[in-house]
């Protein structure tokens, strides 16, 4: 039944009614007029304040079920005291579902030189559902195979007539987790593992926190169940203790994984050797949420530019051009019908075949980035992963968008960050910045930019060896 009908039997049984009856229809009218007319988009209307949500009518049962889960926490971490004490190590499983998710790299090598822990990877896929497709599975088996060639142990979530196993199987005593939406994934056949009673969860989101989606991140039931949840920037720390419901109790600052290879010598980051010739590097890197229906996600461009940023890299064969695209941005493309698959791939074959041009899709990007000269994106993560590299970026506004409302879109630090970013609108300001940074050589907002991360970030560099620390000291108390 569609919101218009159910609107219209709301009001016409709140007009034959009275009393509690009338009060319940009047609340479903409200609800779904919402719907039909989303309130005007701001931040601080997703953003509310703790004690208002704490205080709310419907949320004592979600507190009880909150606090049993924190006193199974408690259980486990004592059983696995007991399992360390005994000589046995505490093993960990890191759970990917794309490769590219891959934000716990240092917590990973760091556990490796650990005495009390047993680090491993499992991989899953967004789209096991459909292994019938030749296709995805040997992607799948593709993204197994550069996992055991970077050195990780790393275990496949599916056996040999492609079949899903349970995260169980592999007996963990702690799972890491990035992404609490797991279990809605339409096209995968992966359990809720957050409420699991079998072991120990850690949540440490693949991605920054840069769109305005607060519920999401801060008051969702599934990360506040977790033993642990360790948060990137003091940002979002204070937004968990001061604005969540949960009250952000099982959270622990320590700062970003990912950016730890920021502090590796530049002259150890490794690059693909097409582009490690000396010549200046662009990447340019789209997001998949083409025609996104909630608006803040509405962010990709590519429909609209992704012939104008392959005539870009054929018009200028002295600097390389890397595409760097969201790993779901083919399903995008496919389901908005902006090319067909063949058309898709023989635009990838353009890129890949032109001298200056290379297709990077893995996980591993830090390096990359680090040894590149300007970022083209319209993504929502990267913005935050780029920023430490202190240099420019030129951000894709979405033109389809209500320009005056975009930036509420975004998070607290999401628009702090694109303040010193050059936003472009059109194309002719896509040319503007890019011949003044690529050409000119300029870039007026750098200092603000390296003050601006400085405010934002910390623990860059060592975050991982910070979250292993913690974990051993409270392991071994």
């Amino acid at each position: 039944m569609n919101v218009n009908l159910k609107l219209k039997i709301y009001k016409f049984l709140n007009s034959i009614t009275f009393g509690k009856s009338k009060k319940y229809y009047s609340s479903k009218i409200e609800k779904y007029e919402q719907k039909l007319n989303p309130p005007f988009l701001d931040y601080e209307f997703n953003r509310r304040p703790g004690n208002f949500v704490r205080n709310g009518y419907d949320f004592y049962y979600e507190e009880n079920s909150i606090v049993n889960y924190a006193q199974l926490n408690k259980l486990k971490e004592l059983q696995l005291i007991d399992k360390i004490k005994r000589g046995k190590k505490a093993k960990v499983c890191f759970m990917l579902d794309h490769i590219a998710k891959f934000s716990s790299i240092s917590v990973y090598h760091a556990m490796e030189q650990s005495e009390i822990f047993e680090p491993f990877l499992v991989l899953y896929s967004t789209e096991d559902k459909i292994f019938d497709n030749n296709e995805i599975w040997f992607k799948h088996k593709e993204s197994l195979k550069i996992l055991e060639n970077n050195g990780y142990k790393v275990c496949n979530g599916y056996n040999e007539l492609r079949q899903y196993i349970p995260i169980t199987d592999f007996s963990p005593d702690i799972v890491f987790l990035n992404t609490p939406a797991l279990c809605y994934t339409k096209n995968m056949y992966l359990n809720n593992v957050f409420m699991n009673v079998n072991f120990l969860v850690c949540y440490l989101n693949y991605a920054f926190n840069t769109i305005n989606s607060y519920d999401y991140h801060y008051n969702n039931k599934r990360i506040a169940s977790c033993w642990k949840h360790f948060v990137e920037t003091r940002e979002d720390y204070l937004e968990l203790l001061d604005h969540s419901k949960y009250f952000g109790t099982n959270c622990v600052l320590t700062g970003y994984p990912k950016l730890d290879k920021y502090i590796i010598p530049i002259e150890e980051c490794k690059i693909p050797t097409k582009i490690n010739n000396g010549k200046p590097i662009v990447i340019y890197a789209p997001h998949r949420s083409i025609h996104e229906t909630w608006e803040p996600l509405n962010l990709s461009t590519f429909h609209i530019y992704y012939e104008k940023f392959l005539e870009l890299a054929k018009n200028y064969s002295d600097i390389n051009f890397v595409f760097k695209p969201h790993p779901f941005l083919y399903n995008a493309v496919i389901k908005n019908n902006i090319m067909n698959d063949v058309e898709f791939n023989d635009y990838l074959k353009q890129w890949d075949l032109l001298p200056n041009g290379i297709i990077v899709d893995d996980g591993e990007y830090i390096d990359l980035f680090r040894k590149s000269d300007l970022l083209i994106t319209d993504c929502g993560s990267f913005i935050g992963e780029w920023l430490p590299t202190e240099k420019p970026c030129i951000y894709l506004v979405n033109p389809e968008r209500n320009q005056k409302t975009y930036m509420d879109g975004f998070s607290l630090m999401g628009r702090k960050i694109l303040e010193k970013y050059y936003l472009a609108h059109n194309q002719e300001e896509i040319d503007k910045y890019f011949k003044m940074i690529m050409f000119d050589k300029q870039d007026p907002m750098k200092e603000e930019r390296i003050k601006l991360k400085d405010e934002l970030f910390i623990n860059i560099g060592c975050a991982g060896q910070k979250i292993v620390d913690y974990l051993t000291e409270i392991l071994t108390d």
